[in-house]
């Protein structure tokens, strides 16, 4: 592997830091080890914003600042989980028409990685077990 010159090395940060920003949240779950965590400094935080929290990827819902009383252990409803996982969308609780899973696409549900049978699945592996395949059992 060639030696970087200094002028390639910011090239490249500065490629990845825009690469960061602009990750669609699929691509975003597959590198959270690169989103920074909260540091407790009472900095501001924008919304928008997505943190490493604990090896989970978040999302600021409002302006914040990085306090521990604006943690998501002490206040949740700041922040909303990315729905995806290693890549892959984690199925909600609820699914609407509007998140339906397609045929063929694959979602987390409990620690499992599911297969959707069905076109428009608007149900979970529990609801409706005939309309999901089971590809990988949850870690014990």
């Amino acid at each position: 592997m060639p030696i970087l010159t200094p002028k390639e090395v910011l090239a490249r940060i500065t490629a990845a830091s825009i690469m960061k920003e602009n990750a669609t949240d699929a691509d975003a779950s597959r590198c959270v080890s690169v989103y920074p965590a909260l540091k407790g400094d009472g900095s501001l935080v924008k919304t928008g914003t997505r943190i490493n929290y604990n090896g989970t990827l978040k999302r600021v819902v409002v302006d914040l600042y990085d306090t521990a009383e604006n943690s998501p252990d002490n206040a949740p409803t700041l922040y909303e989980d990315v729905q995806y996982k290693q890549g892959i969308r984690i199925i909600p609780e609820t699914i609407t028409a509007g998140t339906a899973f397609a045929l063929d696409e694959k979602g987390w549900w409990m620690g499992g990685l599911y297969q959707s049978l069905i076109d428009s699945n608007v149900w979970t592996p529990t609801t409706n077990p005939s309309g999901w395949k089971l590809i990988k059992e949850a870690k014990k």
